[in-house]
Parts: C-alpha cells; structure tokens; sequence
C-alpha cells in the first residue's frame, strides 16, 4: 500500500465530510428558479380550466368567518367540512359545519357538525377518515388558545353522514388536516405539539396500524435545527414512487421546508429549506392517480392573493405549475386575523377530477373542480 502524508489524509477526511453534509442538506425536492415570474401579476402561469362552487358565503344575519376546509369521498358523495366562527378566527362559538354533493356541483345546506361546550369553546376542522362503513370527522378542540395545553384532537363517528356519535377524545394536539393512509394501511396524522411540549418541539408527526385512526398513534421522530423558524407547521405530504415519503411545513422563511420518510412514517430527516416559494399559510400536498406529485399552494410572497398548483414527476423536482386563482379580492366583514385571498387548500381526487376545497377572505368557503386531463398538458 503507497504511503499518504498525514496532510494528504486531513484533506481527504475534511472533503468526505463536506460531500456527506451537502448531501445531507440538500432538500427533498426543488424548482426551477424560472417557475414563478416574480415580475408577472400572473406569475407567468397559465390559469388552468375549472368550475367554482360556493358552499358558504357570509352575510350581516350569518356567522362571518370559514376556514380549514377538508374533504373525503363517502357512499359516492363528496362530503366538505370547514370551521365556522361567528366574526373572527379560532374565537369562541366557532362550529364546524358541513356539506356533500352527488354531481360535484350542487351542493346540500351546510348542517353543523359539532359546537364545543355548546357554544362557549372553539372547534377547529380537522378532516375525514373513511373506514369500512363508517365515516369519522375529526376536529380540534380549544379553550380560545391553539397551542394552549387543553387543545386535543377528537372525532365522532357516522354511518349514514346524517347522524353522529359521541365526540371522543383522540390525543393532545392542534390538528387541521385527517388522517391519509398509507398503502400498507397504515394512517399518517400530522399537527402541532401544543403547551409545554412546544418549548423543544414543534410539528407533530402520528402513525397507527389501527384502520379506524382512533386508537394506537405512536409519535414519529424528527428533529429540528432551528425551533423560530417554525410556528404554525401545518404539515402535508406526498410519496414518490419508490416509496419515499416527503413532508412539507410552513415556516417563516418564504420557502417551503420539507423532510423525508423511508420507513413509513416512523422517523424522518432532518427538515430542511426548498425553494419552493410560500406565504406562510397551510398548503396541499398529494399525489394524482398516475402518480404525479402536486403541491397546492399561495406563493405570496406576502400575500394569498395567488393560489397556485406545481407538479412533479418524480417528486424531486417540481417543473411546471398552473393558476388556480390570482385576482384581487376584498372583504365584506370586519374580524381578527383575516388574511386576503384562496387560502387553505385541501385537496381530492374523485371522479376523473380533482378537487379543492378553500377558504376565500376566511369568510366564504368554496371548492373548485379540475379535470385530471386539464393537469396533464
């Protein structure tokens, strides 16, 4: 074996060590620099084909507030449930409604689902859970304060979407977005660690076994570098077709974070930053039926006015993307915290379409319908 100087084997150490943290850091998945022309009021993109359904507008004799709009598929009808205040976000009063539809089209009357302490806590939409015959609805409950020690994930059960059960407590937490399975089986359920857990953590990442997703969540492991990144993570993932699991946050950055998953959802890298623009504000993640990644997002900068659809191949490298919404907007009604535009997506395929649900101004709800073919151009 030739001899190398002690020099010679620093250097190699140092340069091995440099090549494994740029792979460690590289994000799970990029854009192009060119995909949102900044300078464009469209942003450069096209706006794609869909139809416009609103479920709830607000008026001076009705509540004024929607938002966290989440959707499943159940006994062939398209069922969309959304938080429902009085004037202002996540207040006391607020309720969650509900409606479905047969055609995708005309919808029912919204019913109330649940009303926390009848009327005197809040309700936060938390999404559906389809198992066998019956259908779950989960939501988040709250004493007036998010990520307070009392926030808690419950559910209650139906087998008709008409008449409901019991609410039962599930786990602590602030969830906006239900449980997704795997196709193993197993579910994901991502939230925020809320109360004291939050002074070293804060997404928080759930897995079970158990089909219904109302018992046996086991909490998932990831690390964070940088916790004033991070408030609100509002975590949706997609997969890639070898299996990878990817997970997107909000952040504060401007930027989309993400983190990936190899061994169904149990442990997960390290989040790290893409560059994927974002406004701060929950997102949609998923995969179309031929597997293509879609992200549904605002990517403000500073605003939700754009309401935007990118898409991926292979999950790496979003190249293309279409407008969803992108004109200006203004309120009706006064409230607390009530961002501008189509917000808060949450999204579903059904019937050769995608749809997705939305609030818009957080005071009228609504949901659009795209066809699957309109995304393939």
């Amino acid at each position: 074996m030739k001899y190398q100087s002690p020099s010679f084997l620093i250097g190699l150490t140092c340069l091995t060590t440099l090549l494994q943290t740029a792979v460690f850091a590289a994000p799970p998945y990029q854009t192009p620099t060119s995909l949102f022309d900044r300078e464009s009021h469209t942003l450069g993109l096209d706006t794609i084909e869909s139809q416009h359904s609103l479920l709830f507008r607000a008026t001076e004799q009705s509540y004024q507030y929607c938002h966290h709009p989440n959707l499943v598929v159940f006994r062939d009808k398209l069922y969309c449930m959304w938080s429902n205040g009085i004037v202002a976000e996540d207040e006391p009063g607020q309720r969650i409604l509900y409606s479905h539809t047969r055609d995708g089209s005309q919808w029912s009357k919204p019913k109330e689902l649940t009303n926390h302490k009848k009327g005197k806590g809040v309700s936060v939409s938390a999404g559906f859970r389809l198992s066998g015959k019956t259908l779950i609805a989960f939501y988040t409950t709250t004493d007036g304060e998010n990520f307070g020690e009392s926030s808690a994930l419950m559910a209650r059960t139906s087998t008709d979407g008409q008449s409901w059960g019991e609410p039962r407590r599930i786990i602590s937490g602030f969830f906006i977005e239900g449980p997704r399975q795997l196709p193993s089986g197993r579910l994901l359920l991502s939230g925020e660690h809320v109360g004291k857990q939050r002074e070293t953590k804060r997404m928080k990442l759930l897995y079970t076994d158990q089909d219904d997703g109302l018992t046996g969540w086991k909490e998932a492991r990831i690390k964070i570098e940088k916790l004033s990144v991070f408030n609100y993570t509002e975590p949706s993932f997609f997969s890639r077709g070898t299996g990878t699991l990817v997970m997107s946050f909000r952040n504060r950055s401007g930027f989309l974070y993400a983190s990936t998953s190899t061994d169904q959802g149990e442990s997960w890298s390290m989040p790290t930053q893409t560059n994927l623009r974002d406004c701060r504000s929950r997102f949609s993640a998923g995969n179309l039926p031929d597997s293509t990644a879609f992200i549904i997002n605002n990517p403000g900068p500073y605003h939700r006015r754009y309401l935007t659809i990118a898409l991926s191949d292979d999950g790496k490298t979003f190249d293309r993307a279409f407008m969803i919404f992108g004109k200006r907007i203004r309120h009706r009604h006064g409230g607390r915290t009530k961002s501008l535009g189509w917000q808060y997506p949450n999204a579903i395929v059904w019937k050769n379409h995608l749809y997705v649900a939305h609030s818009i101004n957080k005071e009228d709800l609504g949901v659009s319908r795209i066809a699957l073919q309109a995304l393939r151009r």
